[in-house]
C-alpha cells in the first residue's frame, strides 16, 4: 500500500474530527460572548446607579446649600434607560431589566419646596442635586433636611 494514501486518510479523519468539535463548541462560544455582552450592560449600569446614589448620599451629608451637578450618558450600551429615585432608594430600568441601589432615607423637594414622593431621572441631561431646608407650616415641619434634584442645562 502506498504511504501517500495512508496520509491523506488521516489528514481526512483530523479534519473531521476538527469539524465536529467546532460544531459542537460554537454554540458554547457564542452563548460565553453573549453572557460576557450582558455582564458589561450590567455593569455600566451598576456603575450608573452607585454613582447617582453616591452622589445623593454625598449631597446629604454636607452642609445646607451644598449642592453637585450630575450628567447622565444618553444611554445604557444604546438602550434607553430611566431613573427612580424615591425617599430610600434608586432603581434604573432599562432592556426589561431592573436594578436597584439604596440610599440614606431623604426627603425629596421640588423646586417650589414642596414634598415629592420620587422624581424621574432620564438619560442625556444634567441634574443638580442640592441640600435645602423644608419650612412648611401646613405640616408643621420646620428645618428639616431635604433634598432638591432638578434639571439644569449643561
Amino acid at each position: 500500500m502506498d504511504s501517500k494514501g495512508i496520509i491523506n486518510i488521516e489528514l481526512l479523519f483530523c479534519t473531521l474530527i476538527i469539524i465536529l468539535l467546532l460544531i459542537v463548541n460554537l454554540p458554547m462560544i457564542e452563548q460565553n460572548l453573549n453572557s460576557n455582552m450582558e455582564i458589561d450592560e450590567n455593569s455600566k449600569a451598576r456603575f450608573l446607579l452607585n454613582h447617582v446614589s453616591d452622589s445623593i448620599n454625598e449631597v446629604n451629608s454636607k452642609e445646607y446649600g451644598f449642592n453637585k451637578k450630575i450628567r447622565l450618558p444618553e444611554s445604557i450600551n444604546g438602550y434607553h434607560y430611566s431613573i427612580l429615585i424615591d425617599d430610600n432608594e434608586v432603581i434604573t430600568e432599562f432592556n426589561n431589566k431592573k436594578g436597584k441601589s439604596n440610599i440614606n432615607p431623604i426627603k425629596i423637594v421640588d423646586p417650589t419646596n414642596r414634598t415629592v414622593d420620587n422624581v424621574q431621572l432620564y438619560g442625556g441631561r444634567t441634574y443638580l442635586i442640592k441640600k435645602t431646608v423644608i419650612n412648611d407650616n401646613k405640616t408643621h415641619t420646620i428645618n428639616q433636611s431635604s433634598i432638591l434634584i432638578m434639571q439644569v442645562s449643561n
